[in-house]
């Protein structure tokens, strides 16, 4: 595919718009949700505070659980934006909105500039972009380095590619040397951002792809059998073997200095943490009770990809069809979707490769498998093009085709707009519990709701781009809602960040402590350490030790230490969590007449 497309720069201004809107609109307006935001936000003050890049720390203890590139990131982040909620994440955004278009450009090369087109938008307007491209994780680095990898594959792969040959190896199979390199040192940063993944799932795809598409070459351009296979199979791995080689070393060059130093100044506890309970212990059985059947991923993906996903199973059929003409003995020239066969087995080699090994994973995230959204982006992007142009390869099997993906896309836009109404019905049910007050929200739920319509309308009147552009204009702003004002609505009034907000001092002129479990939340908002209490007696002690000494407890937890309050302490504030709690937070009483006795401490469980 030539470089220079008709109207790609400009599809690629409307891709970046779109990701913008959806990942930076009050991005630093909701607080740090979930235990990783504040964690890997902590340890980076940390690790700033201290002019320490090397060992990752959380409350004055070693941190194994990541390695530190989100950390670099983050307090690049801090040092441009200040020590805030926007500073944690505007580096995730970047990165994310970087893969959205990485994602535009890798579709203009494999299958033309309306496939980048959609597929771009799919990755930058689809839920779970939103959720974790405004997210201070590793997985943003992730995404951004592995779509980054296969993006120099497809280079190197389209220069390098010479066709099917009838004597010898079906294909050229190896990369430019520049490629392999640009891959390595891909690969090699992607190890620095969440470990072995980082090449390890690359390098499976991309072998999975050489060997799918060289036999597939062979047995189209002549009829062999399987000694033939094999032996061709074999030549390919051999060419294949120098550029793996340089990919590998070069990843190595880039990822071992700060891996061999970190082992070196924590005598190798970094390195046995981290290798062995967070990549092979997380591997094998379930952590943090994260764990699910073999229908997890693919239930995940269908929310994650939400709007884009009603489409979802329709995009499987047509992609199976396309590459089902690869069966076929006959010559290239006969194929009339050999042009996109190759492109589409790289797509399916690379989300397999993801989404089949942490589906034998014991431990299972809906993050895990974001780096194969690119790709599953594009197979979109391929199935809703073919739409829009009446190809129904898909259809095949039905008498009247054409009818056929009609009907198809009429059922979509009905999933849509059934969607649209359950939101309608239950965002207000939801924040009833969470967000009082903000009932409202559920009005977002019209938009996917007029967009069916509109999109239905403008099929009806063949003008399946229109219909189109009333999704993706759909998607852009229901997520964008979602993410900003709805988020932002949700931790106004939950939280650690509404708790410190109660107190009439600084926090940082306070001495914090926690009942059993720190919140990770509170070690980022005081931005000190918090220590940790084990009994009741621990908590009187700590209180009367300073006057400025504060203890934050469970709400489950509080009948424990509520005898051993001392005079004049009590709760200064007690704040909703998004679980099945409260916060209570414990100190000295600006009225010395109440205590925390006085208060109606809810049921122990």
């Amino acid at each position: 595919m030539p470089s220079s497309i008709p109207n790609s720069r400009f599809y690629g201004w409307i891709v970046a718009a779109a990701a913008g809107l959806v990942l930076f609109v009050q991005l630093g307006a909701p607080a740090l949700w979930d235990d990783d935001e504040p964690k890997n936000s902590a340890c980076s003050l940390a690790m700033l505070d201290a002019h320490d890049w090397v060992v990752p720390t959380f409350n004055g203890n070693l941190r194994i659980e990541k390695p530190p590139l989100v950390n670099w990131v983050q307090m690049a982040g801090f040092t441009l934006c200040g020590r805030n909620e926007t500073g944690a994440r505007i580096g995730s955004a970047l990165l994310t909105l970087a893969t959205c278009l990485l994602t535009w450009r890798i579709g203009c090369e494999l299958l033309g500039p309306m496939v980048g087109l959609w597929g771009g938008l799919a990755m930058a307007t689809c839920v779970w972009t939103a959720v974790g491209g405004r997210a201070a994780t590793p997985d943003a680095p992730l995404l951004f380095l592995t779509t980054l990898s296969l993006f120099f594959f497809v280079r190197g792969w389209s220069m390098n590619r010479s066709g099917p040959l009838t004597n010898g190896p079906p294909l050229k199979a190896s990369l430019p040397l520049v490629s392999a390199i640009l891959i390595g040192a891909s690969c090699g940063a992607a190890v620095l951002a969440k470990g072995p993944v980082g090449i390890v799932l690359p390098l499976a795809a991309f072998g999975l792809f050489v060997c799918w598409q060289g036999s597939t070459e062979l047995t189209r351009s002549q009829r062999v059998g399987w000694q033939d296979l094999f032996f061709n199979g074999v030549a390919i791995l051999r060419q294949c073997l120098v550029p793996t080689g340089v990919i590998v070393i070069t990843a190595l060059c880039v990822a071992v200095p700060w891996y061999g130093w970190v082992g070196l100044r924590t005598d190798g506890e970094w390195l046995r943490g981290f290798l062995l309970v967070h990549n092979v212990g997380r591997f094998a059985g379930t952590m943090e009770g994260h764990s699910g059947s073999v229908f997890y991923y693919p239930i995940t993906i269908a929310v994650g990809f939400f709007p884009w996903s009603i489409v979802l199973a329709a995009m499987l059929t047509h992609g199976f069809f396309i590459l089902r003409d690869d069966q076929q003995p006959h010559p290239v020239s006969q194929s009339p979707h050999q042009s996109r066969q190759w492109p589409l087995r790289l797509l399916a080699c690379w989300a397999i490769a993801w989404v089949g090994a942490f589906s034998c994973s014991g431990t299972k995230l809906p993050g895990y498998v974001w780096p194969a959204y690119p790709a599953i982006a594009l197979a979109i992007g391929l199935f809703l093009d073919d739409w829009t142009q009446g190809n129904a390869i898909g259809m095949r099997w039905c008498r009247n085709p054409a009818n056929s993906l009609a009907l198809v896309m009429r059922l979509a836009w009905s999933i849509l707009a059934i969607t649209g109404a359950a939101i309608v019905i239950g965002l207000p049910l939801a924040s009833e519990r969470f967000a009082p007050g903000a009932q409202w929200l559920g009005a977002v739920g019209l938009i996917p709701i007029a967009a069916a319509v509109v999109a239905w309308r403008y099929q009806s009147m063949h003008q399946p781009h229109r219909a189109l552009a009333a999704l993706a204009v759909s998607a852009c702003l229901l997520v964008t809602l979602l993410a900003s004002v709805g988020a932002q609505r949700v931790s106004h009034s939950t939280g650690t960040r509404a708790m410190l907000a109660e107190l009439s001092e600084p926090v940082e002129n306070c001495k914090w402590a926690c009942f059993w479990n720190i919140p990770p939340s509170l070690v980022f908002y005081a931005q000190s350490r918090v220590e940790k209490l084990d009994t009741a007696d621990d908590v009187a002690a700590h209180l009367r030790a300073s006057p400025q000494a504060r203890v934050v407890i469970d709400s489950r937890h509080e009948p424990l230490v509520a005898s051993g309050i001392p005079a004049g302490y009590g709760v200064l504030s007690r704040t909703k969590t998004l679980a099945d709690y409260e916060l209570v937070l414990i100190g000295p009483l600006s009225d010395p007449t109440h205590s925390l006795v006085e208060t109606t401490p809810p049921a122990a469980d």
